[in-house]
């Protein structure tokens, strides 16, 4: 049992001792490794008062606020101000629950959003991560509520709706010092709105360096506008995941532009291709490029065949990474990867360009496909990823790969 420094021992004869003493940084260092034990945490919060800070440094560096939960954050914070510094991670999520069509529960969170101090934002001085899901987002919220969060490193919006793209626009503008940017599945952008008006006067531009888009409204208006205005000079990461094939060639453009510094390039394929999405199958080179992450689902399989095409035709002299994430839609599809095409293309591409390393990365389901998804996914057993190990091995020493090839199983330790 840890002992805080105050308590007392029995010593000889009788009396009182002191405990040890220990420095309070040899404290911090076993409360840190508690980082993520939040019941423990909150038993060493009222154990012994040196332990607080620590503990609740840890205890509210990553907060969720819900319907539920919004009145009594803002209690807590007004009660204990202090506590607000040691925020860093923050997700507002506007429904009760990833599928809930309860409109109250969205209501309730709007009202308190919007009724919310302009003081509070003031006492988040350290938060850099932003989530925020299934919320109607408009001017008028980003100005007097999200605008003022300007330490914001790394913003997410997940199944949101956005009343207008200028409402989009506000938002960036209002992080100067924003890096990672991840859309995903944005429910109305309002086709009325311009991207082409002018950027704002006197504002500090952020030099996004790393993006996430998941759908095929999002791949193609969120980079055409940063492209069109000079926002993507930074970004030297990016993820196109689930396009569709009939926008290949509108995907093309936006990496010609982004290929002077992208060096990290993700990119999955939502739907089989059509002849007419193959007048003119021609992929951008990118020279800079170091790593290159494939996704494939079995439940998808047909798509395969072309991105293994596409992969042939693919100029990346620098590449040293290859990956292959594959989503298993259930036991019997995850039987049926080509491994013998996979090995076939990670050659190809080892002739041509620098490669070190090919990793399989399978799983059941992939973080792109969301913020903190309700239902992950049952984990298939652990012989059917033996098999799939086992069949991939036999593919890439035939191809004479077997020393640069590795097998992972997504969310193992």
């Amino acid at each position: 049992m840890l002992m805080a420094a105050s308590d007392t021992l029995d010593g000889p004869c009788g009396e009182m001792s002191p405990a040890p003493m220990l420095p309070p940084e040899l404290w911090d260092c076993v409360l840190d490794h508690l980082h993520d034990d939040k019941p423990s945490l909150r038993q060493c919060s009222l154990a012994a008062r040196d332990w607080r800070p620590r503990a609740q440094h840890h205890l509210f560096r990553s907060i969720y606020i819900d319907w539920s939960t919004c009145d009594a954050f803002t209690r807590l914070l007004q009660s204990n101000p202090s506590l607000g510094s040691n925020v860093v991670n923050m997700e507002i999520e506007g429904a009760f629950g990833f599928f809930s069509l309860d409109r109250l529960h969205g209501i309730t969170l709007d009202k308190w959003l919007r009724a919310t101090p302009a003081t509070l934002s003031h006492l988040l001085g350290n938060l850099t991560k932003l989530d925020l899901a299934l919320i109607t987002i408009d001017v008028e919220l980003v100005r007097c509520v999200f605008g003022s969060l300007t330490t914001v490193t790394q913003l997410t919006l997940y199944a949101c709706a956005l009343t207008s793209f200028d409402a989009f626009v506000e938002l960036f503008f209002s992080y100067p010092n924003l890096k990672r940017l991840n859309i995903a599945w944005i429910q109305e952008w309002e086709t009325s709105q311009s991207q082409d008006a002018p950027l704002p006067q006197g504002v500090v531009v952020p030099q996004l360096e790393a993006a996430v888009f998941t759908s095929t409204r999002d791949n193609l208006k969120v980079p055409r506008w940063l492209i069109s205005h000079g926002l993507h000079r930074s970004i030297h990461t990016i993820t196109f995941w689930r396009v569709e094939w009939q926008h290949f060639s509108a995907i093309s453009l936006l990496l010609s532009a982004l290929a002077p510094t992208l060096r990290s390039l993700r990119v999955g394929w939502d739907h089989a291709a059509t002849p007419d999405d193959w007048s003119h199958p021609v992929m951008t080179p990118l020279p800079h490029l170091t790593s290159l992450t494939v996704d494939f689902s079995t439940g998808r399989a047909v798509t395969i065949p072309y991105t293994l095409f596409l992969l042939s035709r693919l100029s990346v002299p620098a590449l040293h990474t290859l990956t292959f994430a594959i989503t298993c839609k259930d036991a019997a599809t995850a039987q049926e990867v080509p491994w013998a095409r996979l090995a076939e293309a990670s050659a190809r591409i080892a002739r041509t360009a620098q490669l070190r390393r090919v990793v399989v990365n399978a799983g059941v389901r992939d973080e792109a496909d969301g913020v903190n998804p309700v239902f992950p996914g049952r984990q298939l057993p652990l012989e059917i990823y033996e098999l799939m190990e086992a069949r991939m091995l036999d593919a890439f020493v035939a191809q004479g790969l077997e020393r640069m090839v590795s097998f992972v199983v997504r969310g193992e330790v």
